[in-house]
C-alpha cells in the first residue's frame, strides 16, 4: 500500500458552492459545508422522486421525501429502518 499524497497544493477540493478549499477550512466550516452539500443533494434527489442513499450503522439506508426509511440490500428496500 502506498502512502497517501498531499493533494492540497495540486487540487482545489470544494463542497458544492463553497467559497474556499476544504484544505483551508476549519473543522466547523467543513462540517457546515458538508451539511449544505448533503441538503442540496437531498433536495435534488427528492425533486426527481428519488430516495437518498447513505450508510448508517453499517447498513445502506434509502430515505424517501415523505420521511420513510428502509434498509436496502442489492438495490432493493428489504425492511423499514427505525434507526437500529
Amino acid at each position: 500500500m502506498t502512502a497517501s499524497k498531499d493533494l492540497s497544493s495540486e487540487y482545489t477540493l470544494l463542497y458544492g458552492i463553497a467559497e474556499k478549499s476544504v484544505f483551508e477550512m476549519t473543522d466547523a466550516e467543513r462540517k457546515q459545508a458538508a451539511a449544505k452539500a448533503f441538503e442540496r443533494a437531498k433536495e435534488a434527489a427528492f425533486t426527481r422522486g428519488l430516495p437518498i442513499i447513505y450508510g448508517h450503522n453499517g447498513l445502506v439506508i434509502a430515505e424517501y421525501s415523505d420521511g420513510r426509511r428502509f434498509v436496502r440490500v442489492n438495490g432493493k428496500d428489504v425492511r423499514p429502518y427505525d434507526g437500529n
